[in-house]
């Protein structure tokens, strides 16, 4: 095999990998104050109904850790924790449920 050969499938493999793994859906809280919407690309966005506030964070996966980082805040970051597909576990025991696709 060619160097350039198994440079394209490196690369591929490395596209693939990126594409996949990452979180799709609407999670809420379980008091409904907060929503989490995970999109494609990287991106969530966070709302609460209550306050009035929706905000677009850039977030990445490390295995079941999910790290949301703070736009406007330099080095602010939340981390949460994949329990499962349909729930994520956050700070002081605040537990996200998946509510829509």
């Amino acid at each position: 095999m060619t160097w350039r050969a198994k440079g394209l499938l490196v690369g591929v493999t490395l596209l693939l990998s990126a594409c996949g793994g990452g979180l799709a859906g609407t999670y809420e809280d379980s008091m409904g104050l907060t929503q989490l919407r995970f999109e494609r690309g990287g991106v969530v966005v966070q709302s609460s109904d209550l306050a009035g506030v929706e905000r677009q964070m850039r977030y990445e996966m490390d295995g079941d850790r999910i790290r949301m980082r703070h736009p406007d805040v330099e080095g602010a970051t939340l981390v949460l924790t994949r329990v499962d597909d349909k729930t994520l576990s956050g700070p002081m025991g605040v537990t996200y449920r998946r509510v829509s696709e």
